[in-house]
């Protein structure tokens, strides 16, 4: 719990000096950590599956960081083309064409399951790392990266908090995953629609743009996709029968163990957002 705790201290801090004081270039610093995180993140997703499917995965952790790359490029530089769509689908296409030769191997019979696990390695983390980075093209990008990123750090503590003082007599709910508590669940998500409501209440910007009944919709769906991208992980590390997705991060695991939630939350933040 110790190094849980002290990993949030300075992952947090870090994170809001990156979005407050390193804004130049369409967030290129950002971009940069979003790219390294995107990479480390692919390589075990790649060790989780090939652990779990006994399949050998060809493709190299490092090329997809390039879709975050892509994201930046088409934030700082061309706006008007949709890079990241045309490097999913060249990508994509080049990696099955190399099936044509990797199949021959074992006469194609785990053809598809290579297909399967680069297209999951190309989906998560990188296309979705895409949508943190997008946050930037908000009207109020500052503001709205610190409410992300309250949002989501926010339901993983209050949960776990929630979890520990009151969970002890209601876990065990959902079966992927059981040491998680109702009280958790329950804590999180009302921590988090509470923090969206104060935050749109009083932060100059976003206070004009949101209104009480969408800053809940905002933390309730928020807090919603966190959780799926928490309980997603868990059922890919049961696949594998891993407890953690690695050793990158202290009191957490792996890389993935600590952005599944930014993951699956930050699509839906973006798209909300976007509307509002």
């Amino acid at each position: 719990m110790a190094k849980r705790v002290l990993t949030t201290v300075v992952t947090l801090p870090t994170l809001f000096c990156i979005i407050l004081f390193l804004p130049h270039n369409s967030y290129m610093a950002l971009s940069f950590l979003a790219m390294l995180t995107a990479g480390w993140g692919a390589k075990e997703l790649k060790d989780l599956y090939q652990k779990s499917e006994n399949v050998k995965v060809h493709l190299p952790s490092y090329v997809v960081g390039l879709l975050p790359l892509a994201q930046w490029l088409e934030m700082a530089y061309y706006p008007n083309l949709p890079l990241v769509d045309w490097a999913v689908v060249l990508m994509a296409l080049g990696l099955f064409s190399n099936e044509l030769y990797y199949g021959v191997k074992d006469s194609f019979q785990k053809s598809l399951s290579r297909i399967a696990a680069q297209s999951l390695l190309l989906l998560y983390p990188g296309l979705l790392i895409t949508f943190i980075q997008r946050i930037s093209l908000l009207a109020y990008p500052t503001q709205s990266f610190l409410l992300f990123f309250l949002l989501v750090f926010g339901n993983d503590i209050f949960a776990f908090v929630f979890g520990m003082s009151f969970g002890k007599n209601n876990k065990g709910f959902v079966k992927v995953s059981p040491n998680k508590s109702m009280a958790g669940f329950v804590g999180g998500t009302a921590t988090t629609v509470l923090l969206s409501v104060l935050f749109c209440a009083f932060v100059p910007g976003i206070k004009d743009q949101v209104s009480l009944s969408q800053a809940i919709l905002l933390g309730l769906a928020t807090s919603t996709a966190s959780n799926i991208g928490d309980l997603i992980e868990s059922a890919f590390k049961r696949s594998a029968h891993m407890k953690d997705s690695g050793t990158l991060v202290p009191g957490r695991g792996g890389l993935l163990d600590s952005i599944d939630s930014m993951l699956a939350s930050a699509p839906i933040f973006w798209i909300l957002l976007s509307f509002l």
